[in-house]
């Protein structure tokens, strides 16, 4: 039987986890997922896996010990392929280890902007075999720009596990879901300033206020003309809770705007987090008129300018929700998809 390690040396990404595991799954195949254990309450319940090991990297020593430790499962633990959930900065001194040519390794970019000169990257690169990234505009951007020679192709981590439901939605109101932190690197949270709602409309921030600028963004909002409409929290939200708000919204609103420090980047190298959400739970995207342009948007998402973001109210009163059509969201695709790239 196949032994594939997969693994996730950093604190975040874990929402991509869940859907190569069971791809491969489908393959039976051994799978081992290594991890941060600081992820060990989002992935405990996964199925699929032959095994779950957590890494502690809480110290220099602990780093040092759990990369040794790991490298050497994996040399003489009858691994084929390693797959980095993450194969950028954090993997970068394990992977600077010796490997036997047996051993092909494959890595997910999450932000193309990487392969653009930074050192690091560029080590990564001499020993990564392939690379994949979760969406195909920024397949299509490294491909196009030649940031490398590796094979280079994108899947879609849209398929999560079943968790508790326990939310109640009233009938009437319609939820606008802003999932992530409060991130003003991010996105753009200014339009809400002079904003007007109608009652039966709550926007929920799904994410905690861990900085000073967004602390201040929710003190601010108390003047806002509908600040009774905004929903933020305090805590770390849950994930059962964080997903069931996500089943429960009417539209995912990304906040991502040409004001934006970072809004270049997302244009070609790198996704939001909340696009998959969205298309893992077929939910309308709600976006900066820009992204119209790009194919996956064309039938996931409503459009607006930012300059006048409250004519999106509009729209939504006066057009039918977004309806998945392409077969690249369902799962069977998206499984042999993957599939195919990793034992080609």
């Amino acid at each position: 039987m196949t032994k594939i390690a997969l693994i996730e040396f950093g604190n975040f990404h874990d929402e991509c986890l869940y859907s190569q595991i069971q791809f491969l799954q489908q393959k039976n195949i051994d799978v081992t997922l290594f991890c941060n254990v600081k992820l060990k309450s989002q992935v405990s319940s996964f199925t699929g896996c032959k095994e779950i090991r957590y890494l502690d990297l809480s110290s220099k020593f602990k780093k040092y010990k759990s990369r040794w430790n790991l490298w050497k499962t994996i040399v003489f633990g009858g691994f084929s392929k390693v797959i980095f959930n993450t194969a950028e900065s954090t993997i970068y001194k394990f992977i600077r280890l010796p490997f036997p040519k047996r051993i092909e390794l494959i890595g997910t970019l999450h932000n193309a902007q990487n392969l653009k000169g930074k050192s690091k990257q560029k080590a990564i690169s001499k020993k990564i075999h392939k690379y994949m990234t979760i969406n195909d505009f920024t397949a299509k951007s490294i491909i196009s720009e030649k940031l490398t020679r590796k094979k280079v192709n994108a899947y879609y981590p849209i398929f999560f596990p079943n968790f508790k439901e326990s939310l109640k939605k009233p009938e009437n109101e319609i939820w606008i879901t802003v999932p992530g932190v409060i991130s003003f690197d991010k996105r753009d949270y200014s339009i809400f300033k002079d904003l007007k709602l109608v009652e039966n409309i709550k926007i929920i921030f799904l994410g905690r206020a861990n900085n000073p600028d967004a602390k201040k963004f929710m003190e601010e909002a108390k003047s806002y003309p509908s600040f009774n409409n905004l929903v933020f929290f305090n805590e770390f939200i849950p994930n059962d809770l964080f997903h069931d708000y996500i089943k429960n919204s009417d539209y995912i609103l990304t906040l991502i705007h040409p004001n934006n420090p970072l809004f270049n980047h997302f244009l070609k190298y790198k996704i939001s987090g909340s696009y998959n959400l969205a298309f893992g739970y077929k939910k309308t995207l709600l976006m900066e008129q820009i992204f119209s342009e790009i194919e996956d948007f064309k039938e996931t998402a409503f459009f607006y300018d930012y300059t006048n973001f409250e004519r999106i109210f509009d729209v939504i009163n006066h057009s039918e929700k977004k309806v998945y059509k392409n077969p690249k969201w369902s799962f069977e695709y998206q499984k042999q998809n993957y599939l195919d790239f990793i034992f080609s």
